[in-house]
């Protein structure tokens, strides 16, 4: 499979005709936390557009971003198991993960799963790789993933059933959103015993409005998801009554005043984040708590910021604030801790006729962890109509979490603060296929935390301070412009040095080739859309994989489309997460109107 549609892709690039300049239309805001086009971003930005959710049936964020360079996501299991995830080679607490440019239920915990977070309600979602501290703060070592929502959709409904009892159904207008996905995932294992306690159900809710405030443009939104699952744990410790129920809730309020030379936006927001999990001792052996627990984030922020252009750049500058509470709870047994955010940012961005350059800092407080200031500087240089070298350094820095702190028998309140430098510098051209980049990342972290196994005797593990890190990593991407309705894409990402330098040896979980094909057809007649995609990660921790998916849309009427999708043709055996297997093949029939 992996090589037939390796041949398509070059049969499809050497069939092209003459290439010719793309027109600017990708805009992006993260980035620059401000409106800007993607080709004068210097800080490397992918974007999964709506379209292209549809278009794959991706209903969690995480499916919609692991096709990216670079994004590792590792999932426990079918839909409603967590995952691990990462950007070039860090963990999840090195990425920060936004809704609307603020950060999502769960930041102050690292208790954010992308795994399970819905697409309901989103419009796009931008992946900006690379330090980011010095405009979002802590957590951003990695990179920032920003959950753009939807005020605009269309009225539409999308109903599917598949395999292992997967349904799900969604509903579409301009102002709320609604889902709701239930799944049994009693997928059989490869000794033909049926992996228990994998069933799960939730509910998602999107609303927003809009309104003429004075001289202000103003946003209201709010998003809740409710969800329940079984947590089997790993094969060797199954769990058949382990249970977890969570609850995400956020909403935030965006002031906008434009004027020809400024725009100043403030936003008000909170979250909040509770998570049940529960088992039964007295019947399951491998229940590891014997009580309920439960933990509860909740958080009030405030970002205001003023982009002022002129001729010859634009200067940003804002404030960010935030506080919160933390609680873990276990039959009593409960710790309480509170968090504080202060920070003020300004960056420069000068532009020239031969590109443009930025340079900024961040001043931030986080409470009794202490302050930090975070510079970073880059350019995006023209070295034709289609081609650019963009490249940026910066140092960042992520405070620990509240779990990592304070969490019942696991936290470490003597950890400090990881601090790291980052740098990247990649080639772009657009004219070569129908756009090609060649990048190159490099990541070395100081007081990196890590969770080890402290009590071996009585299984007891807790974050501690390693020392230094450092990766580094290769980059390529590539897509062709359409050809009689068909475009490829190919991404690979060398992930050559993750290392521990104190130990000398690699991070935990970190593939050194992971690779991404894709090739989809966009059709006008009955045929409205196919496309196949292969997904393959390199050997660490677990064996190394490769799983190949297909969709076929048809134009049922003006209004209705049939799709149907398959899931891990070649049916392969693999463990993205070692303990924890995938399903076989899996089918899903999906009926949408559009």
């Amino acid at each position: 499979m992996f090589s037939f549609l390796l041949v398509i892709t070059l049969g499809a690039a050497a069939a092209s005709p003459s290439p010719s300049p793309l027109p600017e239309i990708a805009h992006v805001y993260t980035s620059d936390r401000t409106d800007e086009t993607l080709n004068n971003a210097a800080r490397t930005t992918y974007i999964v557009t709506r379209a292209e959710i549809e278009r794959h049936g991706y209903r969690t964020v995480g499916e919609a971003l692991e096709g990216l360079p670079a994004f590792e996501f590792s999932p426990y299991g079918p839909i409603g198991g967590s995952a691990q995830y990462g950007v070039r080679g860090t963990n999840s607490a090195q990425v920060l993960v936004l809704i609307d440019g603020m950060p999502a239920p769960g930041s102050f915990a690292n208790s954010v799963e992308l795994a399970t977070m819905p697409t309901t309600g989103v419009d796009r979602i931008e992946l900006v790789e690379g330090g980011g501290s010095t405009l979002y703060g802590t957590g951003a070592i990695g990179g920032i993933i920003n959950v753009i929502t939807d005020r605009k959709s269309a009225d539409g409904v999308t109903a599917r059933t598949g395999s292992l009892g997967d349904s799900s159904f969604e509903l579409r207008s301009p102002n709320i959103q609604f889902s709701r996905i239930v799944a049994r995932n009693d997928f059989e294992l490869s000794d033909g015993s049926i992996r228990p306690d994998s069933d799960y159900q939730v509910s998602a809710l999107h609303a927003n409005a809009g309104a003429r405030i004075g001289s202000f443009d103003a946003v209201l939104r709010a998003g809740l998801s409710s969800d329940r699952g079984g947590a089997p744990g790993p094969l060797e410790f199954t769990s058949p009554t382990s249970r977890q129920t969570d609850l995400n809730a956020d909403a935030n309020v965006t002031l906008t005043r434009r004027t020809p030379q400024a725009e100043l936006t403030i936003q008000f927001g909170g979250t909040r984040q509770q998570i049940t999990f529960e088992c039964n001792a007295d019947t399951d052996s491998n229940c590891f708590q014997s009580v309920q627990s439960l933990d509860t984030e909740s958080r009030l922020g405030l970002d205001a910021r003023n982009v002022v252009s002129s001729e010859n750049g634009r200067l940003l500058y804002g404030i960010d604030l935030s506080r919160g509470t933390v609680r873990g709870d276990a039959g009593g047994l409960f710790s309480t801790s509170s968090l504080a955010q202060a920070a003020a940012y300004v960056q420069q961005k000068f532009s020239t006729r031969w590109g443009n350059a930025y340079a900024g800092v961040r001043g931030e407080r986080d409470g009794s962890l202490g302050g930090e200031f975070s510079p970073s500087a880059g350019f995006a240089v023209r070295l034709s109509s289609e081609a650019s070298l963009k490249g940026n350094i910066a140092t960042a820095f992520r405070a620990p979490n509240a779990s990592e702190l304070y969490f019942p028998f696991f936290g470490n309140p003597d950890l400090k603060p990881e601090r790291a430098k980052v740098a990247d510098l990649t080639l772009v051209d657009s004219a070569v296929l129908g756009g090609v980049s060649i990048g190159w990342f490099g990541n070395r972290t100081n007081n990196l935390i890590v969770t080890t196994l402290i009590d071996p005797v009585n299984f007891i593990f807790a974050p501690e301070n390693i020392g230094h890190a450092l990766i580094e990593g290769l980059t390529f991407d590539a897509k062709t412009r359409p050809l009689r309705g068909f475009t490829a894409s190919f991404n690979l990402t060398d992930l050559y040095r993750a290392q521990d330098l104190n130990a000398q040896s690699r991070l935990p979980d970190d593939p050194v080739l992971t690779a991404n094909l894709g090739l989809d057809y966009a059709g006008a007649g009955v045929v409205e859309a196919a496309g196949a995609s292969v997904h393959s990660a390199g050997a660490h921790g677990p064996a190394a994989f490769t799983r190949a998916d297909a969709y076929l849309s048809l134009r049922a009427s003006p209004n209705v489309l049939f799709t149907l999708r398959a899931y891990n043709l070649g049916n392969a055996r693999y463990e993205a997460v070692s303990g924890f297997p995938m399903p076989g093949r899996t089918f899903a029939f999906e009926l949408s109107t559009r």
